[in-house]
């Protein structure tokens, strides 16, 4: 009599299992591929809504405390400074802002400056006959990762000054880096509208970067 073979006791031969194997394989390599390229979607989503965020706050406090340039409270006082304050914009550059005025809510006028030191977005705050007022380093940092910050001015009717907006410039001639003059400020005090545009770009973990740019449009209140 013949003995019962492989396939008759279900068992499985090499062959099948290796079939088995390789179909394994397949299911298993398909499934980290999914797997990977899933995980690195949500990465680069994740990546940026941290950039967009970062901007957002940046941007949204510096339009805001903008806004309010030439607010100065001391003004109202019963016995006001002489001459009262005025002149809301003390610097203005198409790389450096610096506002005066109460814009953070402190009831004291000071200068504050917004510009880019290195990678960081800083905000300066010191009184306005102090050179700390107009100076980048050891600010407040707003933003990182920012690779640019620019401003653009334009007066009540709508023209960009200086007409044309050729960059570089320094209205009235101010550069940052040292109290400025307020003999002359015919620029300077026809600003009504600043445009500010935030550019900040983050390394990705696949070894790129995610850029994302921000672009703002401030109304002074006060001016």
């Amino acid at each position: 009599m013949r003995g019962p073979n492989r396939s008759e006791e279900g068992g499985f031969s090499l062959l099948e299992a290796l079939v088995s194997l390789a179909l394994f394989m397949v299911v298993l390599t398909a499934s980290l591929s999914v797997y990977s390229q899933s995980r690195m979607i949500y990465t680069r989503s994740e990546t940026k809504t941290d950039v967009q965020q970062n901007a957002r706050l940046a941007m949204g406090e510096m339009a805001r405390q903008i806004r309010m340039a030439g607010y100065f409270p001391e003004n109202f006082l019963d016995t006001p400074p002489s001459p009262l304050l005025s002149d809301p914009l003390l610097v203005a550059t198409d790389l450096f802002l610096t506002v005066h005025g109460d814009v953070d809510g402190s009831d004291a006028s000071n200068g504050f400056s917004y510009c880019l030191d290195g990678s960081v977005l800083r905000r300066t705050r010191d009184a306005t006959n102090q050179v700390g007022a107009y100076t980048c380093s050891d600010g407040d940092v707003l933003a990182e990762h920012v690779t640019d910050l620019r401003f653009t001015y334009y007066d009540a009717g709508g023209d960009p000054v200086p007409n044309p907006p050729d960059a570089p410039y320094e209205l009235d001639g101010q550069d940052p880096g040292a109290i400025p003059d307020l003999d002359d400020t015919a620029e300077r005090g026809s600003i009504r509208r600043i445009v500010i545009t935030v550019t900040v770009e983050e390394p990705t973990p696949q070894g790129g970067v995610q850029v994302y740019q921000l672009a703002s449009d401030v109304w002074l209140r006060n001016g």
